[in-house]
This record gives C-alpha cells, sequence and structure tokens, in this order.
C-alpha cells in the first residue's frame, strides 16, 4: 500500500503569496530556466486524469497550480520538486495548452516527490502542472526547471552479430539517454536474441573496471505491462531477472541490463533511478536504414561459398587478411538527408581500399581474392582511400554524398531501392594463403542501404 505524506508541511523560505495559477486557463508565466515557487494551499483540483499520470491506481492529480512556459532553447528539460519540498507532490506538462497532449507526468522519482524529463522545441510553449498525490497534504515548495546536458559519447563498437553500430553514452535518465540516441540516429539499443544480449553485456557492462547498469530500449511508459522498444521493432526476445519486471514502487517503467548480476539480467526501474541504481549509461543502437547482409567470413550459413583459404574471419567481418583477423564494414548516417558513412576497419595498417557498391547481390557468394564477395549486379567503384592505422572511411569531409556519387556514375538511386556494400583492400602478402590463391586483395563483410 502506497504511504501518503499527512504530516504538516516544513517551513520553506517563499514568498507568502501564492505561486501558480489555480486554474489552467490562466496559467502563471514563467521565463528561463532555474528554481520556481509553489503554493498548493488554497489550490482546487482543475484538471482532469490522464494514462501517463497512471500510478498506484491514481491517474488525477489533486490541488493542482498552472504555469506557462515558453522554451528557450531546443532540448530535454528537467522539471522535478526532488529535494525542494516536503509536500507529497505529482507533476505533468503539457504540449502547447491545457488542452494539448500530456507528455510527461510523475509520481514519484526521490522519495515522494516528482521529476519529469520532456524533449522542447525552442520557441514553442509548454504547460506545467503541479500539485499532490490524491489524498496528500497540500503546502508549498520550489520545483525547478533546467536543460539537462546530452549525454557524452563514451565508447563506440560494431556487433558481429547484426553489423549494427552501438555506443556507449554518459549515465543519467532514461528519457535523457533515448532522446540522446534518437539524435545520435538512432534508439536505446533493440535485443533480440541471447547472442545480442550477451554481446552487449561483454561489450559495454563493463567502464573503466567498474561493472555498470546499461539503458536499453525495453519500456511500458505508455501502458503498464505492455513492454515495448522504442525502435518500434517486434517483441522476439525478453531476459528478465527472477522477480522482474516488479514495478516496485508503481513507477518502473524502462529496462535496464543491470550491473549485480553476472549476466546482465534484465530489471525495470524509474526514469531517473536514485540510490543503487542511479545513472545507468546508454547503449545507443544505430539502425539507421542498413543492416549486415553478408558476413563473408567462412561461417555465414546464407553464404555458402567459404573463404578461399580456409582462413576465416573474425566473426561477423570478412575472410582473414594477413593480420590475422578479418576487415569489419559498418555504416552510420541516414539516408534522408543523404548523411551516410561506411567505415572499415582491421585492414592491413595503410591499405588502398576500394567502396564497392551493387544493385544485387551473389547469394551464394564468390571466391574474390583472399575473400568472398556477395555484392553484384551493377558495379560501381565509389570511393578509393589509404587506411591509417587500418581504418578508413567513405566519404570523406569535402566528399560528394554516397548517392550523388552513385548518380555521378550513372546509377540513380530510387526512394526505396536496396544497394549493397563491400569494401576491398590491398594485402601484398602473397604467402598469406596458399596456391592458386595467394591473392593481393581480400574483402570486407556487406552492408545493405535502402534508399
Amino acid at each position: 500500500m502506497r504511504l501518503i505524506a499527512l504530516l504538516p508541511c516544513l517551513a520553506l523560505s517563499l514568498p507568502a503569496a501564492a505561486q501558480g495559477a489555480d486554474l489552467c486557463g490562466s496559467a502563471q508565466p514563467i521565463v528561463g530556466v532555474g528554481s520556481f515557487a509553489f503554493d498548493l494551499t488554497a489550490a482546487a483540483t482543475d484538471g482532469v486524469g490522464d494514462n501517463l499520470c497512471l500510478a498506484f491506481g491514481q491517474n488525477n492529480i489533486n490541488s493542482d497550480v498552472w504555469y506557462s512556459w515558453v522554451a528557450p532553447s531546443s532540448g530535454v528539460f528537467r522539471f522535478q520538486t526532488c529535494s525542494l519540498t516536503s509536500v507529497d507532490t505529482k507533476i505533468a506538462v503539457y504540449d502547447g495548452s491545457c488542452a494539448g497532449v500530456v507528455i510527461g507526468c510523475n509520481d514519484d522519482t526521490c522519495s515522494l516527490q516528482s521529476l519529469v524529463e520532456f524533449p522542447a522545441v525552442a520557441g514553442n510553449t509548454y504547460v506545467l502542472r503541479v500539485g499532490t498525490y490524491p489524498g496528500a497534504a497540500v503546502g508549498v515548495g520550489n520545483f525547478d526547471l533546467n536543460l539537462v546536458p546530452p549525454p557524452t559519447v563514451l565508447s563506440t563498437a560494431v556487433s558481429p552479430i547484426n553489423g549494427h553500430t552501438y555506443h556507449l553514452i554518459g549515465g543519467g535518465s532514461w528519457t535523457a539517454a533515448e532522446n540522446a540516441a534518437v539524435a545520435l540516429g538512432g534508439h536505446l539499443a533493440t535485443v533480440r536474441s541471447q547472442a545480442e544480449h550477451d554481446w552487449i553485456v561483454q561489450t559495454f557492462a563493463n567502464y573503466q573496471g567498474s561493472t555498470v547498469d546499461l539503458w536499453i530500449g525495453f519500456n511500458d511508459a505508455a501502458l503498464e505491462g505492455t513492454f515495448v522498444w522504442s525502435s518500434g521493432e517486434p517483441v522476439v526476445y525478453t531476459n528478465w531477472d527472477i522477480g522482474e519486471p516488479n514495478n516496485a514502487g508503481g513507477t518502473e517503467d524502462y529496462a535496464n541490463l543491470r550491473k549485480n548480476n553476472p549476466a546482465g539480467l534484465w530489471n525495470d526501474l524509474a526514469n531517473a533511478p536514485t540510490g543503487f541504481h542511479a545513472n545507468p549509461f546508454g547503449v545507443v543502437e544505430i539502425l539507421g536504414n542498413y543492416s549486415a547482409f553478408c558476413k563473408a567470413d567462412g561461417t555465414d550459413p546464407l553464404v555458402t561459398t567459404p573463404c578461399p583459404c580456409g582462413n576465416t574471419g573474425t566473426a561477423g567481418s570478412g575472410c582473414a587478411n594477413s593480420t590475422g583477423n578479418g576487415a569489419l564494414l559498418a555504416a552510420s548516417g541516414s539516408t534522408t538527408p543523404d548523411t551516410l558513412v561506411f567505415t572499415v576497419s582491421g585492414e592491413l595498417p595503410t591499405a588502398l581500399s576500394i567502396f564497392l557498391q551493387g544493385n544485387s547481390t551473389v547469394a551464394a557468394g564468390v571466391p574474390f581474392g583472399d575473400g568472398v564477395r556477395c555484392v553484384g549486379g551493377t558495379l560501381k567503384r565509389l570511393y578509393v582511400k589509404n587506411a591509417s592505422g587500418g581504418v578508413v572511411s567513405a566519404p570523406a569531409p569535402g566528399d560528394v554524398p554516397v548517392a550523388t556519387r552513385s548518380a555521378n556514375l550513372g546509377d540513380v538511386i530510387p526512394s526505396g531501392a536496396l544497394r549493397y556494400y563491400q569494401v576491398y583492400s590491398r594485402d601484398p602478402n602473397t604467402t598469406f594463403c596458399a596456391a592458386p590463391q595467394g591473392s593481393t586483395f581480400n574483402i570486407s563483410n556487406g552492408i545493405q542501404v535502402q534508399w
């Protein structure tokens, strides 16, 4: 059963005059960011309930006061009463007006106080509502409204399971992490299999020698008990810890890979958890309109041509070159607008590299130097670059975008069309593979892009 604070409010150093309008239609204007006072002692209940406000069986906010605020800049803003009052608060944010959509609502994030993070657009109006959990005592206090700094990208890796690019971002709330993921061109990670789960744990769960909590995109914020992926993908796999999800306190809507489980089994947390699980790191998955379609490493069950001299490569990358590893191709950016960039790693330190595009595939693959080519149809050599430290990207700053380069070479890519990409590179070590191979070039895995 939820405990309701019935004790008299602590005396706070606030103006005696009421703060906040009792009626939403005359919401009190506030400007900028900072700390703002509220007084609920004479407030009636003006607003109506909303599913997003459902907590402990109650979907409304009582004894409410209202504020109108114009966002001074675009970004994610944090609206909170944490440590700023003794009132058992409940708060909400509306888009545009009292009749607008509720874009954020919270009861208890920090003890009996509340916190909402919401994306705002510079110049747009938002209405803020401050009140109490139904039945709780009224009182006075402050709320803070501040811009949330975007999380920092701490590390990046390409998954050999699916060819997607992942970023580890700095700790904070789930909302801030998801908004940062969208800004980076993706979402918090979707987990589709045990192999993907295990790779995320092995790659990101230990940061600078410490095991950390990891946000993923799984959440039931819209409908309690119905978990969905923020990417919109169907739910085909889960890996909850024993007794989870338990919606402890009625506020846990967001899944994380818990740091206190060696296997990283899942736990549900509040948007901005405190205590032991405070500030989980975020795992961002960049899907774009692209994915791996050909491992070309000698292990792909769909590409049956083996590596030419038994030179099976690193999982998910191309056949091994004379470094002992395969070359791994990944994509980042978007197709609309065309900011797509291909990056290949694992080549020889200064290898001459050719970025190859095709409009179809070679289903079983075909031997190609010391590797396997899966790109087929009309082939275009988009870019020719030299690696540095075994890594090379294209297009580079100053190069024309991928689709423009393709059109310049005679292949205008229609909207919705698929194109396929691999990178082949020089490997002058002719003794690496036994005759009759012993070629002086090799090729990466393949990426498909839907334009």
